[in-house]
């Protein structure tokens, strides 16, 4: 059985991440659960920018909420391990990032070049890459090509 990954990352860069999901997912031996293309509800192609995502989120209830959020740590919990990309900082990848390795203690493998450095990414990052070019080449080199 092939791994699997949670697929960390904000929904501001969201078309270009599953762009790249697939096409890792075509190459390498792993799959990933993508929370915002996986079990979603919400639409959120409509998200381009951050005012646009700040209205669509103002307009989610209590209960959308939390179900958001119980579905994400059902999805890490039902994970391998997670892969974050981590551009600029979410509240939302970094708490799965922290739930991953500190509350689940499976891998985390966090793609940034600009926060590799941050004690917290240190701390709690099994392995950190500049780009998603090296974290591919890792994936081959450990888990095959498909």
């Amino acid at each position: 059985m092939k791994p699997k990954f949670y697929l960390a990352h904000s929904c501001l860069c969201h078309k270009k991440i599953r762009k790249w999901q697939l096409l890792i997912e075509a190459q390498c031996n792993i799959s990933f659960n993508n929370p915002f293309s996986d079990n979603r509800e919400e639409d959120i192609s409509v998200v381009k920018d951050t005012k646009t995502l700040n209205k669509l989120l103002n307009e989610l209830s209590w209960e959308q909420c939390a179900t958001i959020m119980v579905n994400d740590l059902e999805l890490i919990r039902k994970s391998d391990g997670i892969v974050a990309y981590f551009e600029s900082p979410t509240i939302g990848t970094c708490m799965e990032i922290f739930v991953a390795a500190y509350i689940y203690h499976i891998p985390v493998y966090v793609i940034t070049k600009k926060y590799a450095n941050h004690p917290w990414i240190r701390a709690l990052a099994t392995e950190i890459f500049p780009h998603r070019t090296a974290l591919k080449q890792f994936l081959l080199n450990t888990f095959g090509e498909r």
